[in-house]
């Protein structure tokens, strides 16, 4: 069996510690060690070969991994003063990640190498290596002009930017072949000047302005194939903010119709065209993903997702209390640390804080479930949350703060201020007047 197989259905810590075991018995190294995972500084293992210290990341993905994994294990080197640099992964690399591999002298690993290593365990570490560095010499058969040109064109064609979607309706070529030679469609868009639109914090007044904007132009209410069509964000983006696109619209007070209702075979029709493209039942996130159609809308059918998959013949698991429990506690063992946050298990656990908030109510109410501190407080006021609003805002010298900055400094979730005050604007007015009193 390929080795990529073995690892195929093993968690992102699993396929760490495969990797740590490859690195021993297939490529002979020793002293092969793991990092703290939060403050890792860009890498996940440490090894050494031959009296040389390595420094290593690890990579499960289904998606090509970008230049920012070169990035970060070449400054991993410098901080823990090695001699050399890996990225291995179970997928492929992008051209801009296999560009920058060469000029920084990392070496990457991609599924493909890993079998090859695996089955044929090469002599010499030279020959492994000089296998490795030329294997990563590689051209295209569409060349970067071509896509950029036939972006182009289609922006030309609408007289605005494209979206994802538009680019697989009426491209030239598919958006997987703009993903699969940049990584994210986000670093194409970047790497031409574009404006990043899915990259940015799309805040829920964004989302209004947009909706008053297609309403306008259109003089009436929008339905959801008006919006994916005319608006700036899909109606997917809606969902995921408002967890189904009639919810928004009672937000604003509009009684959704039959026409703005996805119809049930569209729903059916969907999960078909995803589930055939993906040749297996899509995850939530993977259905997301590809589909203009949010998986919470499936909930106004027939329940839930689940629901929906049992009622078509879809085989699901249902995962346990106690299997999620046993999970944090697995993972908080081979993190060595304490009371674990949502911000690790996302990180390194097999299942998503999420999971765990659905099940139990929240993350903090999980942590109390299994005798452990919360990691916040709970009863959150809006005065904590503008508090600590001025706290980053004095910290960073900003008047008004980004979400991208609560985000990044905020010891409470975005989440947690968008529930609190609706909309990010209002926080920042209510913080500005907190201020000037």
């Amino acid at each position: 069996m390929k080795f990529t197989e073995q690892i195929k259905q093993k968690t992102p810590v699993e396929f760490e510690l495969a990797i740590k075991d490859f690195f021993e018995q297939i490529l002979g190294f020793k002293n092969i060690q793991t990092t703290d995972g939060k403050g890792d500084f860009g890498a996940d293992l440490l090894g050494e070969f031959n009296g040389k210290k390595h420094v290593i990341q690890v990579k499960k993905y289904s998606a090509p991994v970008n230049l920012k994994a070169v990035q970060e294990v070449y400054s991993a080197m410098a901080h823990y003063e090695a001699e050399s640099c890996w990225v291995v992964t179970n997928s492929t690399y992008t051209e801009s990640a296999i560009n920058l591999a060469k000029s920084t002298n990392c070496l990457l690993v991609d599924g493909n190498d890993l079998d090859k290593l695996f089955v044929e365990k090469l002599k010499s570490f030279d020959e492994k290596i000089d296998y490795l560095q030329k294997n990563k010499i590689r051209s295209f058969r569409i060349t970067n002009d071509q896509l950029i040109s036939a972006y182009s064109e289609l922006k030309k064609q609408l007289k605005r930017q494209p979206t994802v979607e538009e680019i697989d309706k009426l491209g030239e070529y598919s958006s997987s072949s703009y993903k699969k030679r940049w990584g994210r469609w986000n670093l194409f868009l970047r790497e031409i000047g574009e404006t990043c639109l899915v990259n940015r914090d799309i805040t829920k007044d964004d989302l209004l302005m947009n909706f008053i904007d297609v309403s306008t132009k259109l003089k009436k209410t929008p339905t959801t194939s008006d919006m994916n069509k005319e608006g700036r964000y899909s109606v997917s983006t809606y969902e995921r903010h408002f967890g189904t696109w009639n919810a928004f619209l009672e937000v604003q007070s509009v009684k959704p119709t039959k026409r703005h209702l996805i119809p049930k075979d569209d729903f059916i029709s969907e999960y078909k065209k995803i589930k055939a493209k993906l040749k297996k039942v899509p995850t939530k996130a993977e259905f997301d993903k590809l589909s203009n159609i949010s998986s919470n809308s499936f909930r106004r059918i027939w329940g839930s997702w689940s629901k929906f998959l049992k009622k078509h013949g879809e085989k699901t698991r249902d995962v346990s209390d106690q299997e999620l429990i046993e999970e944090y506690h697995k993972l908080k063992a081979y993190l060595g640390r304490g009371t674990l946050t949502q911000e690790d298990m996302n990180a390194k656990g097999r299942f998503s804080s999420s999971t765990y908030e659905r099940r139990f109510g929240s993350w903090n109410k999980f942590l109390q479930s299994i005798n452990e501190s919360p990691n916040i407080k709970t009863g959150i006021t809006k005065d904590d949350l503008l508090k600590d609003y001025l706290r980053i805002a004095d910290s960073l010298n900003k008047i008004e703060l980004s979400t991208s900055d609560v985000k990044k400094h905020s010891v409470f979730s975005l989440s947690t201020f968008l529930k609190k005050f609706g909309f990010w604007n209002k926080c920042k007015e209510e913080a500005l007047k907190q201020r000037n009193t």
